[in-house]
């Protein structure tokens, strides 16, 4: 029923035909397998060939038994686990097109998220992009892949570990990263459009850079696209689709243009950054 009703949501949303994303269905990884050689390696065998081909995968419910799904539903545990006093950058606004990034307090921020939930007019304050903050690292468990060369999927060199928490409707607009990544959603659910790697070098259909965005942003709505002022995007390619729900965790490789959206009343992911 769940993904019936966002199944509606995505096919009013999306802006062309889509195509799904592959996916591998691996035994689910719990906080307390993180150091199973044998489930290491397991996911690291399912992922490896599409690194190779930088192709995105997902790997659904892969960490649905991590401590995180269980415990992050809870503003509470949030409330306990980090100081109200800890410093957090967020998003004003929906988008970091639309909005401006402040600084504030994390127990703020909290106030912010409770105030939408009773449905007052106060700006949106997503706190997107932050550091995972280091008292709930070990409620999600990060595949070694990401920090171990031996597994042979990259390098081996974790970058950042990000945290994301925000509301229904919050959007990450359509860009791409230079590494490759790994989003993984703890609570709620959000739909992911991708587009392949562009390397025309002008004329691209995704005007990344324009009105002021950076190098790898795009300036088009891909949800509502202005085709008067980017007629290039209807050259767009086709964009793969899902969405992902708690657990889920999706392989976008380096290059690859993505958009988020948030679909749930309240949303937390996290992201690794590996080469």
């Amino acid at each position: 029923m769940l993904w019936q009703q966002y199944s509606r949501v995505v096919r009013r949303l999306s802006s062309s035909t889509s195509e799904p994303i592959e996916s591998i269905s691996i035994p689910p990884l719990s906080s307390q397998d993180i150091n199973s050689h044998q489930h290491q390696l397991a996911i690291a065998n399912a992922i490896r060939p599409y690194h190779q081909s930088q192709t995105p995968l997902l790997l659904p419910k892969l960490i649905s038994r991590c401590d995180a799904v269980y415990f992050w539903r809870s503003i509470q545990y949030w409330r306990a686990a980090v100081a109200g006093n800890t410093p957090v950058d967020v998003e004003l606004g929906r988008s970091y097109i639309s909005g401006n990034r402040v600084s504030m307090n994390f127990a703020e921020q909290e106030e912010r998220q409770d105030e939408l939930d009773q449905t007052t007019e106060r700006e949106v304050a997503y706190l997107a992009q932050n550091e995972l903050f280091a008292e709930v690292q070990n409620d999600i468990p990060t595949p070694h892949f990401c920090s171990d060369g031996s597994f042979n999927v990259g390098e081996g060199k974790l970058y950042h570990s990000m945290l994301w928490l925000g509301p229904r409707g919050t959007i990450s607009p359509l860009h791409y990263d230079p590494l490759d990544n790994l989003l993984m959603q703890i609570v709620g659910s959000k739909r992911v459009l991708l587009y392949p790697p562009d390397n025309t070098k002008s004329g691209s259909w995704h005007y990344a850079g324009y009105k002021g965005n950076q190098y790898n942003t795009s300036a088009v709505d891909v949800e509502n696209p202005n085709y008067e002022d980017y007629p290039n995007f209807q050259a767009a390619p086709t964009p793969h689709e899902c969405v992902i729900g708690p657990g889920d965790v999706l392989f976008i490789p380096a290059k690859w243009w993505h958009h988020v959206r948030s679909f749930s009343n309240w949303s937390a992911s996290t992201n690794v950054w590996w080469r």
